[in-house]
């Protein structure tokens, strides 16, 4: 098993950004330390373009798999393994805001501003800890969740992927 850093004082405060308030989704529990992290599944969703719409599943011992929908370099499933010292730095990317239960940041009902035809990020964990689920629409609250988006487009580049995914 990975043993890595529990949650630091910097990832509670990064959780904070991903609250928000009024009518949309709020944080309720952030995702247990990154040790009890399983697996994760990151997916993107089409935008109004030629975004690439792939998903990727890691687990914790390294293994992959990478699933090409549209846009992409390659079109359906690949399978992959990386270092469990990869698997935990992607893991460490995405930990700090990852809910316990459901956040869904999407759609102008769960946002203050909304720019439609952007493209999502719809990450899924599991673990020893529990399990819960992450959409992002990029078009939604951009400054405000500024972090959140940079760690959700950068968590994939510490993966062998990109000859999958192609041009961005």
């Amino acid at each position: 098993m990975i043993r890595l850093m529990g949650f630091s004082a910097g990832a509670a405060l990064a959780l904070t950004g991903c609250a928000t308030s009024g009518p949309v989704a709020t944080l309720q529990t952030p995702a247990p330390p990154q040790a009890q992290i399983q697996a994760i599944t990151y997916a993107t969703t089409p935008c109004h373009g030629f975004c690439p719409v792939y998903s990727v599943t890691i687990a914790a011992d390294g293994t992959g798999t990478f699933t090409g929908t549209r846009n992409t370099a390659v079109t359906g499933e690949r399978r992959f393994t990386v270092r469990p010292a990869q698997a935990a730095a992607f893991f460490a990317r995405l930990q700090p805001y990852l809910p316990t239960g459901e956040l869904l940041l999407n759609g102008p009902d769960a946002c203050n501003s909304y720019a439609s035809d952007l493209p999502s990020a719809d990450v899924t964990w599991r673990g020893a800890g529990g399990s819960g689920h992450l959409v992002y629409d990029y078009g939604c609250d951009r400054d405000e969740h500024r972090q959140l988006a940079d760690a959700l487009r950068a968590a994939p580049t510490v993966l062998p992927i990109a000859e999958l995914i192609g041009r961005r």
